[in-house]
């Protein structure tokens, strides 16, 4: 099956991570999401801050400004905002005009980021947020981290949804060839989510799962992927011995508890935030069952960045190449059905914020 490679629209009206917790502080910084140059920053009281930068004045960006308590201090020419996106202060004069004044964005924090809502403010509802709550789980070690990629970022959601390409681009950490020769595949479609589900059955682990595993002997290989409009991803993932069939293990869902005798289970959690049409953030929160030491944590973490990392140079060399051939088409193959049905209720989803 053929397609023009068109994106589908961005989606306002949704909560995007805007940044990781520990990148907003007292300093302001301008991020831009869905094509809109935010600075983040903190009050006085820690309370994260999301205001347009654009001053009102001569539309100069506020994020190389001064805090002066809980205002920004615009580098150009000096008019100060309070943390409402109000000014407060025009240098040389007693009044300040009414529509003086910068967007707020309504902001939240949870899980380790700052997340943010585009769209109309009065539809900001918290419980909107994607539920990672094994980021919060003591039964669970978890590491975070933010990526800027050059791509689309249903180019990025695209990846997650097929993990054929890991026998390909990661061969040297979590891929094998039978990966995507092997794989046995179903696709489940819900109103609100794609779910892909992925066995592999009987075969060797891969590089970087081999030392945390202790073994080389072969395994069954469970992968479950699944997508929520916008741009959230979740996966869980693990390894057993002759597990599959066997009681507990009948995945059809991301929310699946892990299996007693499992010999590994992770899930990843991701929110592909659109910055421009040709860019995207990717913010990740990756957990492990069970504690681990924190040596074995980061030989964890530092696999998945050199993952992500070759994820990152294959997407951006495919924007390039989406851009230079503007009206070319992509032939769908059998392991691109997830793929496929994320772009459909992508679309659908758009549509009916819109509405």
């Amino acid at each position: 099956m053929m397609t023009v490679h068109k994106p589908p629209p961005l989606q306002r009206s949704a909560w995007y991570a805007a940044a990781e917790s520990a990148e907003v502080t007292r300093k302001p910084f301008r991020r831009i999401i869905l094509d809109e140059p935010l600075v983040l920053f903190r009050t006085e009281d820690g309370d994260p801050v999301g205001l347009e930068d654009i001053c009102c004045h001569r539309l100069a960006p506020l994020s190389p400004g001064q805090l002066i308590g809980d205002t920004i201090e615009c580098p150009y020419h000096g008019l100060r905002f309070d943390a409402e996106g109000k000014c407060t202060h025009v240098p040389g004069s007693e009044s300040i005009p009414a529509r003086a004044r910068v967007r707020k964005y309504p902001l939240l924090e949870r899980y380790g980021f700052v997340w943010t809502w585009p769209g109309d403010p009065d539809l900001a509802d918290p419980a909107l947020v994607p539920d990672w709550r094994w980021a919060e789980d003591p039964d669970w070690s978890s590491m975070a981290g933010s990526f800027r990629i050059g791509c689309n970022f249903m180019l990025s959601v695209d990846n997650l949804m097929d993990l054929s390409h890991i026998g390909y681009v990661h061969k040297t950490t979590i891929g094998t060839a039978s990966d995507g020769e092997r794989a046995e595949i179903d696709t489940i479609a819900s109103p609100d989510r794609i779910t892909v589900r992925r066995w592999l059955e009987k075969q060797p682990p891969p590089p970087s799962y081999r030392k945390s595993l202790g073994r080389n002997a072969p395994v069954d290989r469970w992968q479950i992927i699944e997508f929520r409009p916008p741009c959230y991803v979740r996966t869980f993932k693990g390894f057993g011995e002759n597990a599959r069939g066997r009681p507990g293990y009948d995945f059809d869902s991301a929310e699946t508890d892990p299996p007693e005798g499992a010999l590994a289970v992770s899930r990843g959690n991701t929110c592909v935030t659109p910055e421009t049409e040709n860019s995207c953030h990717y913010f990740t929160v990756h957990c492990h069952y069970r504690r681990f030491d924190k040596d074995g944590l980061k030989s964890i973490w530092d696999s998945t960045v050199e993952t992500l990392e070759q994820d990152m140079e294959i997407l951006e060399l495919t924007q390039k190449n989406m851009e230079l051939a503007s009206g070319s088409s992509m032939v769908y193959i059998a392991v691109d059905e997830g793929v496929e049905k994320a772009r459909q209720i992508a679309r659908m989803s758009a549509r009916t914020a819109a509405d």
